[in-house]
């Protein structure tokens, strides 16, 4: 009898202190939940102490300077602001520029990351188009939110969302609830099904409807616009209507444009130039093999272009005109396009690449400077939005998108000049803190309410489950 009782006890005794254990990590759980909600609920924040790059020609650049933050708008900036009651955010040894925008990116098929090219697979586009096949709309939206999330991590709060692998209503509507969810400034690119015949055309009911849905948004995060294949991808019977739905409905387009010696031999640009269709509501991707007279038309148009380098030599398009562009005075927009061939969401690298591009093809060491290609990747990539009275700068009025980089490293010193230390030693690492539409998403170096393991998990098994139905297939 006391043997069996004494059994029973120390089975009660284990049992007692799995379960106060199992108390005390729910309790230390809950506490960090409210401690996180505590933050992200703060709607008056003042940055104090920091060097600021603010992008705004009448403000320049600042040091010990202040940041007022109110209702997710930027207030106030400058020197010994008061703002009373304001949760306060330290920016001693921190450099705060505006959020930066990514104005290119194929958000739907993140955790398909380095899957291709291989030595021993297939090449990019064919892999793509067997994967695409595949994916169901859950499937889409967790390639949106991995994206999102490593945009975030990276100080990247404005995203532009290339969604060209909609296959039906369905999926634009889970990639729509995946960037409402994020806490960022997003556009969804409306696009099409990746194996969409270049005869069939775009589902423009689905874009009214989408349309119709963000316009009740007084909220005003989520944009739109049309990502259409273009002249070197469907016939004018095709894009000719797009372009024309596009106007009609106030919507701006984007294209991918001249991207190998093939497709130049289409001379889609001056098929757009001669329709008169070139103008600031239209973006073109890539650009890699424009000629001079393309050059030319686009810088006539007000039509943008932007880079995505890293993506652009890893699936062999070429070197980007860089400094042909840049001298042309044409607007431009720097992306990551797709973490299949870029690895990672790492906005400094691809600025850093676009600086060396421009030097490295024209043997001119100043034919670009860091200022430009973080213009490009802030207030020049909101412009090319149409956004650029929004966000884009760290200017009193706009919305309050901002990233302080934390310079107390051994990478980051010296600062000699802090707009080369953002764009040459940054990485995500050293992004401290993230605010986005004036909440805060990103402390301490840590992402605030998103679950980094559990997504982790979910790439890999997102990955196995294309892999598995592409090999029964």
């Amino acid at each position: 009898m006391s043997a069996y009782t004494g059994v029973n006890r120390r089975k009660l005794f284990k049992l007692g202190a799995a379960l106060g254990l199992g108390m005390t990590l729910r309790a230390e759980a809950d506490r960090k939940t409210a401690q996180v909600q505590r933050i992200q609920n703060q709607t008056h924040l003042l940055i104090k102490n920091a060097t600021l790059i603010t992008l705004d020609p009448k403000l320049g650049d600042m040091t010990d300077a202040d940041i007022e933050v109110q209702d997710g708008m930027i207030v106030a900036v400058g020197k010994n602001l008061a703002a009373e009651g304001a949760y306060v955010i330290e920016g001693s040894g921190k450099i705060v520029i505006p959020g930066l925008v990514d104005s290119h990116w194929h958000l739907w098929n993140s955790f398909l990351r380095n899957s291709a090219p291989t030595p021993q697979g297939e090449t990019f586009f064919k892999s793509q188009l067997k994967s695409s096949l595949q994916f169901t709309p859950e499937l889409a939206a967790l390639g949106v939110k991995i994206g999102l999330a490593e945009a975030a991590n990276s100080g990247i709060t404005t995203v532009n969302n290339w969604a060209h692998n909609i296959r039906q209503p369905s999926f634009a509507d889970a990639e729509l609830e995946a960037m409402l969810d994020s806490g960022l400034r997003t556009r969804l690119w409306y696009g099409y099904a990746q194996d969409l015949p270049a005869t069939a055309p775009m589902d423009f009911k689905d874009i009214q409807r989408i349309q119709s849905r963000l316009s009740t948004d007084k909220g005003a995060r989520v944009s739109l616009g049309m990502a259409i294949r273009g002249p070197e991808r469907t016939g004018a019977e095709i894009w000719v209507p797009e372009f024309a739905f596009a106007k009609q409905q106030g919507l701006p387009i984007s294209t991918h444009i001249a991207v190998t010696p093939e497709m130049q031999q289409k001379r889609a640009i001056q098929q757009l130039a001669q329709r008169d269709l070139l103008n600031s509501s239209v973006q073109l991707v890539h650009a890699t093999h424009a000629n001079a007279e393309d050059v030319r038309a686009i810088a006539q148009s007000g039509a943008s272009v932007c880079f995505t380098p890293i993506s652009e030599m890893r699936v062999g398009y070429g070197l980007a005109p860089v400094s042909a562009m840049h001298r042309a005075g044409i607007p431009l927009g720097l992306g990551i396009d797709t973490l299949v061939l870029a690895g990672n969401a790492n906005p400094y690298m691809i600025m850093q690449l676009t600086l060396n591009l421009a030097t490295g093809v024209t043997g001119d060491e100043l034919a670009l400077t860091a200022r430009d290609v973080l213009f490009w990747s802030t207030q020049g990539g909101a412009n090319t939005m149409g956004l650029g009275d929004e966000i884009g700068s760290l200017t009193p009025g706009k919305r309050a998108d901002l990233v302080l980089v934390d310079t107390r490293y051994l990478g980051m010193q010296p600062i000699i000049d802090p707009v080369v230390s953002v764009v040459q030693s940054t990485t995500s690492a050293n992004v401290h803190t993230v605010i986005a539409n004036g909440k805060i998403i990103k402390q301490d170096g840590k992402l605030l309410a998103i679950d980094k393991a559990a997504l982790a998990v979910a790439a890999q098994r997102g990955y196995l489950k294309i892999m598995m139905k592409v090999g029964q297939a």
